[in-house]
């Protein structure tokens, strides 16, 4: 009975024993794979130090957090520059559009000032001109009249005739001539009398001063201009006034 129970405690132990080897076989596997080392090449023919596997392990994974880490600041970093560029390039728009606008009104209101510059600049050109042509209109006419005056005779007897008309009292009348048409008015006093039944006293004058061809009455209630002088700035005014 005894020699049973010795047997049966031998291989019990023997069991127990082999599993305490196989458990610590177990444990030094293990441990060994957590020490297992790999080398680095340097690059120069060298190998460096070894480093334990599951270091190289976790620099892997560290360097890839960090790799996407990085891609996704990059992203966001684009997101904001093109946000940015945008909104510059939009506000950038408007104030060009706005700045174009303002330099176009500007060069609007300035090609108007120069339309009405130049249009004031012609009216005022022609206006110019129109003085001119009318002082030479006058000067030529001016001419003409003394040039008939010195070659006709009847000029000073239509200027007598023509003031004759004008004077309210022309009982007593006197006549300043030019010295050159003395002698034909003196020869007109038979006509002036018969054409003015009021008449009753003509006085004929030389004055130097009033030009050939014209003469200046006096009457008791009145003087009347009918020098060539007077007629010729009635003339010059009125055309003055056509142009005005």
């Amino acid at each position: 009975m005894s020699k049973n129970i010795r047997k049966s405690t031998g291989k019990e132990e023997s069991w127990h024993k082999y599993e305490m080897e196989s458990l610590e076989s177990y444990k030094l596997q293990k441990q060994g794979k957590k020490n297992e080392f790999v080398s680095l090449d340097t690059g120069e023919g060298e190998i460096s130090k070894f480093v334990p596997l599951d270091a190289w392990e976790n620099a892997d994974s560290k360097k890839e957090e960090i790799e996407n880490n990085l891609l996704g600041t990059q992203e966001k970093i684009s997101g904001i520059e093109q946000e940015a560029y945008e909104k510059s390039f939009a506000q950038g728009e408007k104030d060009g559009f706005e700045f174009g606008e303002k330099k176009a009104i500007k060069i609007i209101e300035n090609i108007e000032n120069i339309f009405n510059e130049i249009a004031s600049l012609k009216h005022d050109v022609l206006k110019q001109q129109e003085r001119e042509i009318i002082d030479l209109i006058f000067a030529v006419a001016e001419k003409i009249v003394h040039h008939e005056v010195r070659s006709k005779e009847s000029v000073i007897k239509n200027a007598i005739l023509d003031a004759l008309k004008l004077a309210v009292e022309k009982s007593k009348v006197v006549f300043n001539v030019n010295p050159d048409d003395y002698d034909y008015v003196e020869k007109l006093r038979p006509e002036i009398f018969n054409q003015n039944k009021g008449l009753k006293s003509i006085i004929v004058t030389s004055d130097p001063g009033v030009s050939r061809g014209g003469c200046y009455l006096e009457t008791p209630y009145g003087n009347i201009d009918a020098t060539i002088e007077s007629k010729l700035e009635k003339i010059y005014q009125c055309l003055q006034e056509s142009v005005e």
